[in-house]
C-alpha cells in the first residue's frame, strides 16, 4: 500500500508542476528562516558553555553600598581571590584578569596597536577553555615575564610561521611568547587575544602588618573562581558572612556602607539581566523570544499556503479520488498517500533549505551586513540535525493533515457525475487562514518600520555635544603623551583644524566612576559621580556648553581645587547656587570648590538617562587626543595629523577613528535586530504572495468562463481585475484592523528600554497596510489581467 501511495504521490506532484513548485518554493522558505534561526539561537544559548568546567566557574561580582553610593560593578580587588582560596576549601583554582587595555605590542622595532589585553594567572586554564596550538598549557602562565597570544595575533605579528619563544615588548615589558592559542569562539562573554603572566601587587593591601579593608574595596580587575564538584553555593554564603564581617566590614562601616557578593555561574552571565557597571555586552532575552516568534510565524505560514492550495485544488481532484474509491481504495489510504505527498514536497523543501542556509552562513556577506557570526554546525550536531528533522515530519505531517481529511471524504458519485463542489466551509477556511497570513504580515511589517523609526531617531538626536567632525587619537604611549603640547601647537596652525584637547575619557566610549565628597546639609558628606579628566579645551573641542560658571584655566596645574559637574549633578545635591560649594575628592582633606555647571548631555547611549557627573581638571596629558576638524575636511585633517605625528613620535604608528562611528556602534544591537526582522519581515511576505499567487491563479482558472462571457457581454479588463481583486482587499483591510493594534502594544514593550525614544508613528503603521494593499493589487492585477486580455473565444468554445 505504502509503494502504491507514494507512486500516486508522485504522479500527482508531477502532474501539477506549477502548483507543486510554489508548495515547495513555499516551504523552502519557511524552513530555511527556521532553519537558520535554529542555528542562531544554539549559538545565543549556548554562550560559554563551550569551556568544560562552565558548570563550576563562577565570576565574582559586588555590590557596595554607602550613603550617596552604590556601586553595582563586575569588577573586584586582585587581593580577594587568594584569600578565598585560603579560606574556603571549596575553591579549586582561581583566575583575575587585569585589563591594559588598547596597548602597543612590539616585535624587531615594528609597533603593533591590540586591544583585548590582560595580566592573568595560570588558573586562567582552568576557567577558561584556552586551546593551545602551541606550548604547554600546564606551565604556559606559570612564570613572570610570559605571554600567551592568540592565533590572530600571531598571524598578523609572525604571518604563516608560530611565535612560540619569540620575544615581544607589551606594556614596557620584555615578554616570551610560550603558548598560542586558538581565538575564542564569538559566543564567548569575555574575550581575550593576549594574557600576561602575573598580577603585580598593588603594595597597600598591609599597613604596618595589619590587613587594609579598604583594599577589598577598590576594585580593580576581573575575578572568577573554580569550585569543586557538588559544592553548595547557599553553604558558601552562609560560610562568606563572617568572611564579609571580618575583611570586608571594618572599612565599611567606617563609611556606613554594605556589601553583598554576588556569584554568576558562567554561562549564566551573558543573560544575567541585573544591571551591572563595567560589565561586557549582555543578550537580550526579548530579542531572542520575538526571533522565535517570528520564525514559527514563518513556518505557520508555509504551512497555511500548503492547506490553502492543497484544499482550494479539491476540485480538480474529485474524480481522482472518485475512481481511486470505485476502485476499492478506502479512505485511511487515501489519506496516507495525501499525507505523502505533503511528506515529499516538504523533505524537497527540507533539502534545499539546507543548501541554502549552508550557502547563506558560508559563503554570503549576510551574517556580516547582519552581525552576527556562527558556523554551520548542523551535520556535526546529533542533537539539532534530530531537532530539524522532527520540524520537517511535524510540518509535513500538520500541512498535509487537513487536506487529506478534506479531499478523501469527497464522494465518488457526485466526483464522477461531475457534480461535487466544495462546500462553504471549506472557502471559509481558506479566507481565515489568508487573513492569519496578512495579519502576521503587516504586523511584522509595521513593527519593521516603527524600530527602523526610533534607530533613526537615536542615531540623529542632539546628545548635548559634538559628534561629528570630531576624531580621536590613540595617545597610550607614553612618547607620545610626552610630546602632547608640541602635537596640539603646530596642528592648531591647521586651517582645517578648529580645536585640540586630550582625555582619559571621552563621551560614549568609557566614562569613569568615582566617590568624591560634597557640602550637603551643612557638612561634607560622600557621593558618587561619574567623572571624566578634561584639559582646559575640553568643552570647546567637543562642544559642550556650560550652564554657569566657568571652565578651567589652561594655567591651572592643579586637578583637586576647582570642579565643574553638570545640572544633573546640581538637582542630586539640591544646590541652587552651585557655584561656590565645597568638593573634593574622598581622601582630599582640604576640599576645593565648584566653579562651573555644564549643560546636561549625554555622555552614555540614549537607552541611558543623564546621571551625574563631574569634569576632573588633569593637567597631564590623557589616552586620546581629540581633534575637532571642519566640516567637509576630513582628507586634509588626517593629512594634516599624519604628517606631525610623524614629526614628533616616529617610531609609533598613528591609530585614530571618529566619535560618530563609536557613537554608531552604541546601536548597532539594535540594528541588528531591526536587520533580522526586516529580513525576516521580507519572507513573510514573500510566502504570503507566493500563496496569493497560488490561489489568485486557481481562482482565475476556477473563473475563465465567467470571465470570458463577461468579456463578451463587453467588460473592461480593468472592471474584471476590480471584481476579483475586491475580495482580497477586503481580507487585506480586515487583517490590517486586527493586525495595527497588536503592533501597537507589542512596539509600546520595546520602546520601553529607551530613555529616549520618538512618538509612536501612525503614519508608519497606516503605510504598511497600504503596502500590503499596492504588493497584492499588484501580483492579483498582474495575473487576472493576463487572463482577461486574452480572446474570451479561448474559453468558450467548449460550451
Amino acid at each position: 500500500m505504502l509503494k502504491i501511495s507514494l507512486t500516486h504521490a508522485f504522479r500527482h506532484l508531477f502532474k501539477h508542476r506549477f502548483f507543486s513548485s510554489l508548495n515547495i518554493f513555499g516551504l523552502a522558505l519557511g524552513l530555511s528562516a527556521t532553519l537558520w534561526l535554529v542555528l542562531f539561537l544554539k549559538n545565543e544559548l549556548t554562550f560559554d558553555q563551550h569551556h568544560p568546567n562552565h558548570d563550576r566557574a563562577y565570576r565574582i561580582s559586588h555590590i557596595m553600598s554607602a550613603p550617596g553610593v552604590e556601586f553595582n560593578t563586575a569588577y573586584s580587588a586582585s587581593e580577594l581571590p587568594p584569600m578565598l582560596m585560603e579560606e574556603f576549601p571549596e575553591i579549586e583554582s582561581f583566575a583575575r584578569f587585569v585589563n591594559v587595555g588598547e596597548t602597543e605590542i612590539t616585535r624587531d622595532n615594528e609597533k603593533f596597536t591590540q586591544d583585548q589585553v590582560f595580566y592573568t594567572d595560570q588558573g586562567a586554564f582552568d576557567i577558561f577553555n584556552i586551546d593551545l596550538v602551541a606550548g604547554n598549557s600546564a606551565e604556559a602562565l606559570s612564570s613572570p615575564g610570559s605571554v600567551i597570544i592568540a592565533k590572530s595575533v600571531n598571524d598578523r605579528l609572525f604571518g604563516n610561521r608560530l611565535g612560540l619563544n619569540e620575544t615581544l615588548k607589551i606594556d614596557g615589558q620584555q615578554l616570551q611568547v610560550t603558548g598560542i592559542f586558538k581565538d575564542l569562539p564569538e559566543n564567548s562573554h569575555f574575550q581575550f587575544k593576549v594574557l600576561m603572566a602575573g598580577i603585580r601587587d598593588r603594595g597597600f593591601a598591609m599597613v604596618d602588618g595589619v590587613f587594609n579593608s579598604e583594599v577589598l574595596w577598590n576594585a580593580d580587575c576581573l575575578n572568577y573562581v573554580l569550585f569543586s564538584e557538588g559544592f553548595s553555593e547557599d553553604n558558601f554564603r552562609k560560610k562568606f558572612e563572617a568572611f564579609n564581617e571580618k575583611y570586608y566590614m571594618p572599612f565599611g562601616n567606617q563609611i556606613q556602607g554594605n556589601h553583598v557578593l554576588r556569584l554568576q555561574k558562567l554561562a549564566d552571565i551573558h543573560y544575567d539581566q541585573t544591571p551591572i557597571d563595567d560589565d561586557f555586552a549582555k543578550g537580550n532575552p526579548t530579542n531572542l523570544i520575538v526571533f522565535s516568534a517570528i520564525g514559527l510565524s514563518i513556518l505557520l505560514l508555509a504551512c497555511i499556503n500548503y492547506i490553502n492550495l492543497a484544499t482550494s485544488q479539491a476540485g480538480l481532484r474529485a474524480k481522482e479520488i472518485g475512481i481511486r474509491k470505485v476502485l476499492g481504495s478506502n479512505i485511511n489510504a487515501l489519506r496516507l498517500s495525501l499525507i505523502l505527498e505533503s511528506l515529499i514536497q516538504v523533505v524537497f523543501a527540507y533539502l534545499l533549505s539546507i543548501a541554502a542556509v549552508w550557502a547563506l552562513i558560508e559563503h554570503s556577506p549576510f551574517q556580516n551586513w547582519l552581525g552576527v557570526n556562527f558556523s554551520f554546525t548542523l551535520f556535526q550536531n546529533p542533537e539539532l540535525l534530530g531537532l530539524s528533522l522532527i520540524v520537517v515530519l511535524a510540518t509535513g505531517i500538520i500541512s498535509g493533515l487537513y487536506p487529506a481529511i478534506y479531499i478523501a471524504k469527497i464522494r465518488p458519485v457526485k466526483a464522477l457525475k461531475g457534480t461535487w463542489v466544495a462546500g462553504k466551509g471549506g472557502s471559509m477556511l481558506r479566507k481565515s487562514l489568508v487573513l492569519m497570513q496578512f495579519v502576521i504580515s503587516i504586523g511584522v511589517l509595521t513593527a519593521t518600520l516603527l524600530m527602523k523609526d526610533q534607530i533613526s531617531f537615536l542615531q540623529q538626536k542632539n546628545m548635548g555635544f559634538d559628534q561629528d567632525q570630531i576624531l580621536l587619537v590613540n595617545m597610550r604611549d607614553s612618547v607620545a603623551q610626552a610630546n602632547f603640547q608640541v602635537l596640539k601647537n603646530k596642528l592648531e596652525q591647521s586651517p582645517s583644524i578648529e580645536g585640540v584637547t586630550t582625555s582619559n575619557f571621552v563621551p560614549v566610549e568609557g566614562i569613569g566612576q568615582m566617590v568624591f565628597r560634597v557640602e550637603k546639609n551643612g557638612k561634607m558628606e560622600q557621593q558618587e559621580f561619574k567623572y571624566i579628566h578634561g584639559g582646559a579645551d575640553y568643552l570647546t573641542t567637543l562642544g559642550i556648553e556650560l550652564a554657569e560658571g566657568r571652565f578651567y584655566d589652561k594655567n591651572l596645574n592643579s586637578g583637586n581645587q576647582q570642579f565643574v559637574i553638570n545640572q544633573t549633578a546640581a538637582k542630586l545635591l539640591g544646590w541652587n547656587d552651585p557655584i561656590g560649594k565645597k568638593m573634593g575628592f574622598f581622601h582630599q582633606e582640604e576640599p576645593g570648590q565648584v566653579i562651573g555647571v555644564l549643560k546636561d548631555f549625554n555622555f552614555f547611549s540614549l537607552h541611558n538617562p543623564i546621571e551625574p557627573l563631574v569634569i576632573v581638571f588633569n593637567p597631564s596629558p590623557g589616552r586620546h587626543m581629540i581633534v575637532r576638524f571642519n566640516q567637509n575636511s576630513e582628507p586634509q585633517t588626517i593629512a594634516a595629523i599624519e604628517e606631525v605625528w610623524n614629526e614628533a613620535v616616529p617610531n609609533y604608528p598613528l591609530d585614530y577613528r571618529f566619535l560618530n562611528q563609536s557613537l554608531k556602534a552604541q546601536y548597532e544591537s539594535d540594528a541588528t535586530q531591526n536587520k533580522l526582522i526586516g529580513f525576516m519581515t521580507a519572507l513573510c511576505i514573500v510566502i504570503s504572495l507566493i500563496g496569493l499567487t497560488g490561489l489568485t491563479a486557481f481562482n482565475v482558472n476556477q473563473k475563465r468562463k465567467e470571465i470570458g462571457i463577461r468579456k463578451v457581454l463587453g467588460a473592461m479588463s480593468t472592471q474584471i481585475v476590480s471584481l476579483i481583486y475586491s475580495s482580497t482587499l477586503k481580507l487585506i483591510l480586515l487583517a490590517g484592523l486586527i493586525a495595527l493594534p497588536l503592533t501597537y502594544l507589542v512596539m509600546q514593550s520595546w520602546y520601553a528600554n529607551f530613555e529616549y525614544r520618538t512618538s509612536l508613528n501612525i503614519g508608519l503603521m497606516v503605510l504598511g497596510v497600504i503596502m500590503a494593499v499596492i504588493l497584492t493589487f499588484v501580483l492579483v492585477g498582474s495575473l487576472v489581467l493576463n487572463t482577461a486580455r486574452k480572446n474570451p473565444t479561448e474559453s468558450l468554445r467548449h460550451e
